[in-house]
C-alpha cells in the first residue's frame, strides 16, 4: 500500500492506468528524466513524468518484490503493481477495494483523535490521490498547463478545479504584481 500511495500521489495516475502499467512502459530520456507511458481515459496514450517520490517508491517496491532495480534487467512484461496472491497483476476493481479498506481503517484509527480528518479519509478513494497530486503540484508552483499535461486533461479548465487560492497568498501575489503601478 505504501508504494500505491507514494506512486499515486507522485504521478496522479488513475487506478486503471496504474494496474495496466508494466516495467516496459517506463523509459528515461536523454535528460535523465523518467517517464511512464500509459493508456488513459478513452484509450488515449500519454506519458507521465516520474518525480523522485515515484522513482524512490518504485525502487523500494521492486526490492520488496525481489525484482531487479536496474531497468536494464527488467522483464518489460512485469506488471508495475504486483498481486499478493501470485497472479500477474491486480485489477482496478481490486485496487479500488483495497484502497477503500485502507482509508476506512485509517479513518477508524483517527476518529477519536482527529474527527475531521477521519471523515475525509472515510470518503477517500484511489482518485483522491489524483486530486492530491494536482492540488499539491499547483500549490508548489507547478504551472497549470504542466499539471494539465501530466494528468492528461483535455482542457485546462478541468485542471483549474484543483486550484485552491487562499486570500492571504492572493493578496500578496496581486500586490507584488502591481507594486510599481499607481505611484504618480
Amino acid at each position: 500500500m505504501r508504494f500505491v500511495l507514494d506512486f499515486g500521489f507522485g504521478t496522479g495516475l488513475r487506478a486503471s492506468e496504474l494496474v495496466g502499467a508494466t516495467l516496459g512502459n517506463i523509459e528515461s530520456d536523454t535528460g535523465g528524466d523518467a517517464w511512464l507511458h500509459v493508456v488513459g481515459k478513452g484509450s488515449k496514450a500519454g506519458k507521465v513524468v516520474l518525480p523522485p517520490i515515484a522513482r524512490g517508491a518504485l525502487e523500494t517496491y521492486l526490492v520488496q518484490r525481489r525484482l531487479p532495480v536496474s531497468p536494464a534487467k527488467w522483464d518489460p512484461r512485469t506488471p508495475l503493481l504486483g498481486s499478493l496472491d501470485g497472479e500477474d497483476g491486480i485489477t482496478a476493481r481490486r485496487l479500488w477495494a483495497a484502497m477503500k479498506r485502507f482509508f476506512s481503517t485509517a479513518a477508524a484509527v483517527l476518529a477519536d483523535v482527529n474527527p475531521a480528518l477521519a471523515e475525509k479519509l472515510s470518503r477517500a478513494s484511489p482518485h483522491w490521490l489524483r486530486h492530491s497530486h494536482a492540488s499539491f503540484a499547483l500549490e508548489s508552483g507547478a504551472g497549470l498547463t504542466t499539471v494539465r499535461d501530466n494528468l492528461r486533461h483535455a482542457s485546462v479548465s478541468t485542471t483549474s478545479l484543483y486550484l485552491h487560492a487562499d486570500d492571504e497568498r492572493r493578496a500578496r501575489q496581486i500586490g507584488a504584481a502591481f507594486s510599481g503601478h499607481g505611484k504618480r
